[in-house]
């Protein structure tokens, strides 16, 4: 996998994988049962001592099992903790499997970008519905992000709402690392698929004032109703400014 040539590279801090983890951590502190937070504990230790694939994927499966999937109840402390490790990242929006699964991955990160950037692509390749969406979300802070531009953009073009949303919404990736074509294409198909625009990380941060093509509005207009109310939702929009055209009106 290579960083993708024409991606928008926004300066990053420095990701601290194991800063991250233990933030993942201590979300799950107050919400998973001791023996649950255990075994956690266990498995990152295992991935931390030496890469282990097998158990590995072991743990991934089976850890929506040992943890449940709940929501978490994220105070305002945390909320700007998270905002320290990675500038726009909600962790409020996941599940207790979604940060177990992104805490056993950044356990497997030891200082190779193209090591980790290959092992997550070929989960993502595999995964059923409900692990991909863990792999997507965790892109918020992961390292190596250049890497996984097309991971993420497979994401957004996916049929699939909930692998569409978990890099659209609540996730700073789009945000600082989709070139202009992509963060438009994005935009749109938030507001035809009915995700909320204010979901979208950064989208009143990117002022770009790019029109979307007329293939982009050919792929959604449907029916002129629906184009028609879409535009009307994206003149409000900064980054978008839209008039239904001739092109929707024809589909």
């Amino acid at each position: 996998m290579t960083a993708h040539p024409t991606a928008l590279s926004r300066p990053q801090p420095a990701m601290d994988p194991g800063a991250t983890s233990a933030f993942l951590r201590q979300l799950l502190v107050t919400t998973v049962p001791a023996d649950a937070l255990a075994w956690i504990d266990a498995e990152i230790a295992q991935q931390l001592g030496g890469l282990d694939e097998r158990r590995l994927g072991i743990a991934l499966g089976v850890a929506r099992r040992k943890l449940g999937r709940h929501d978490i109840a994220v105070s305002q402390h945390f909320l700007a903790g998270a905002q320290d490790l990675r500038q726009g990242w909600q962790p409020q929006f996941w599940a207790t499997d979604e940060i177990a699964r992104a805490a056993l991955l950044l356990a497997t990160y030891h200082d190779d970008d193209r090591a980790f950037a290959d092992r997550l692509d070929k989960l993502c390749a595999t995964a059923e519905v409900t692990e991909h969406i863990s792999y997507l979300k965790g892109l918020a802070i992961f390292p190596a992000g250049e890497l996984f531009y097309k991971r993420a953009r497979e994401g957004v073009r996916s049929s699939i709402t909930p692998l569409f949303a978990a890099v659209a919404c609540h996730n700073p990736y789009p945000f600082n690392f989709f070139d202009s074509a992509a963060w438009n294409q994005m935009v749109v198909k938030c507001v035809f698929v009915g995700e909320p625009l204010d979901a979208i990380v950064g989208l009143h941060e990117r002022r770009e004032g790019v029109d979307v093509v007329s293939a982009s509005r050919r792929q959604y207009c449907h029916a002129e109703a629906t184009a028609s109310g879409a535009a009307a939702t994206l003149r409000g929009v900064p980054c978008c400014d839209i008039s239904v055209s001739q092109d929707c009106r024809a589909t």
